[in-house]
């Protein structure tokens, strides 16, 4: 339940779309589930961990997030990210 905003939180902490990063979506095991991926085509899952399966990045599709800027919640994820390094 935490993919959205650890996607968003280190999409923009890794440079976002000037990096060549577009956040997708894809259904999983019964729900939504996002991650990112780079013009390059490799595939950033920060959360995959939580799945029995592989999800297959083959059936992705582009999604943008709700706000342009790191919403609250991906502002404190990104405080607690910045903070451990």
């Amino acid at each position: 339940g935490n993919c959205y905003v650890t996607c968003e939180a280190l999409y923009h902490l890794i440079g976002g779309k000037i990096a060549g990063w577009k956040p997708e979506t894809l259904k999983h095991e019964g729900d939504t589930h996002w991650y990112l991926r780079h013009t390059s085509g490799m595939v950033l899952d920060p959360t995959v961990s939580q799945f029995k399966t592989m999800p297959d990045y083959t059936q992705g599709r582009g999604r943008g997030f709700l706000t342009k800027r790191p919403s609250h919640r991906a502002r404190v994820l990104i405080e607690v990210m910045v903070w451990q390094t």
